[in-house]
């Protein structure tokens, strides 16, 4: 059985889209596919409309995104499908792409930043272009105000994608955000609103991160937070006309109450954090990807330095036979840099490139270059299909083809 809930607009929260940059608090919510992150938002804007549940129940639920969980034989919809929205393919992370949420608070705004989840099961390549997709997407802002980890409660021990989604999140933040970082621990109602045995794990991770990077990460009272975000499930229940009794009915009203305290103490922490500098994360991530793409130059160079060893071998036997060519010198392979003053774009059509075969190795030779002064920023070299590419001048934007 299907029940189908329609998404609401949120006319009475329209924040002032005027409001300076510097009373805008930016929150980056971070964790593994199924945490909850669109479900924290979802319960945030009804627990900013309405005071108690019982008044939530009464009023017009509010649903901004997309989202379906399954009760008894009844499988609950609220609102579509979408570009940022699929919860059709079990594993996958419902959130495909980055977006913002705007919420007003006295005269600033609140910006929630909801992301793809960590561990997807298409595997490490849809994590990296998660990752990639996050770090695009915060570019256009100038500071985060929190980092929030958000992980469930009940993990009973350390897997493998419990120690990867917390220590790949890490990984990409820069150590600067870790004045900024929390832990949310969602669903917590089922360890009596506490982080559970999650947060033992938690504290193995940070001081295993400590001992490697020299970088002591706090996990305390004042930077964890336990929430309980049933409540907007219930409200969706209730408003497809599902009766609930009287024990369950008071379970989540303790729930809408502790979570709202919860919401209310994380802003409180939140407003006085430094202001950590999206750049300096950026830069973090733009330096390990120049990293690895030494890998290659430095591949060439071991390759072209055995060369010229062979070369010098070869000649020392040539030398033996006949003294009269030690006057030649030693052949050697010369290899030249030449800086480009701008990126190209090229496209691996067979008129514009073609495979060079060299031993083992293959390599492209590109014939010509479709646009030799590129302004495209932020596209990694020698990246194909990147979806950015499509800015290209040298791009038809409507075929997708080079313009001839």
């Amino acid at each position: 059985m299907y029940s189908r809930y329609s998404l609401r607009d949120m006319s009475d929260l329209k924040p002032n889209s005027r409001c300076p940059t510097d009373k805008q608090i930016n929150i980056l919510l971070l964790g593994p596919t199924g945490v909850g992150k669109s479900t924290f938002i979802n319960a945030l804007v009804n627990y900013l409309i309405n005071d108690t549940l019982k008044e939530a129940e009464r009023d017009t639920m509010k649903v901004i995104i997309s989202a379906c969980f399954q009760y008894d034989e009844t499988r609950i919809t609220l609102g579509d499908q979408d570009a940022f929205e699929q919860f059709s393919t079990e594993g996958q992370s419902a959130t495909q792409q980055c977006r913002s949420f705007l919420f007003p608070i006295g005269d600033r705004i609140i910006r929630f930043i909801d992301t793809p989840g960590v561990g997807d099961v298409r595997g490490l390549d849809q994590d990296a272009e998660n990752f990639q997709e996050i770090l695009n997407y915060i570019a256009q802002y100038e500071h985060l105000n929190g980092v929030c980890i958000m992980l469930k409660p009940d993990e009973p021990r350390m897997t493998i994608l419990f120690r990867f989604c917390v220590n790949e999140i890490l990984r990409h933040l820069n150590v600067g955000a870790k004045e900024n970082l929390m832990f949310i621990f969602t669903n917590s109602r089922a360890t009596f609103y506490s982080p559970g045995a999650s947060k033992r794990l938690v504290d193995a991770l940070l001081a295993q991160h400590a001992t490697e990077y020299g970088v002591t990460i706090p996990c305390v009272r004042a930077n964890t937070f336990s929430l309980d975000n049933e409540s907007f499930r219930y409200l969706a229940l209730r408003k497809q006309g599902v009766e609930l009794d009287e024990y369950q009915t008071e379970s989540y009203v303790r729930s809408w109450e502790y979570s709202v305290r919860e919401y209310g103490r994380m802003m409180e922490y939140i407003v006085t954090r430094p202001l950590h500098a999206v750049s300096d994360t950026l830069s973090l991530n733009e330096a390990e990807q120049l990293i690895r793409k030494l890998s290659r130059p430095i591949a060439e160079t071991a390759k072209n330095i055995e060369d010229n060893i062979q070369l010098a071998k070869d000649h020392k036997k040539r030398i033996l036979e006949d003294p009269s060519l030690a006057s030649q010198g030693v052949p050697q392979l010369n290899v030249t840099i030449t800086p480009l003053s701008q990126p190209r774009t090229v496209c691996i059509s067979d008129s514009c490139c073609r495979v060079i075969e060299d031993g083992k190795d293959k390599k492209i030779e590109y014939i010509s270059i479709c646009h030799d002064q590129c302004y495209l920023r932020g596209v990694p070299q020698e990246t194909l299909a990147d979806p950015r590419l499509a800015e290209c001048t040298a791009i038809n934007y409507k075929t997708g083809r080079i313009f001839i």
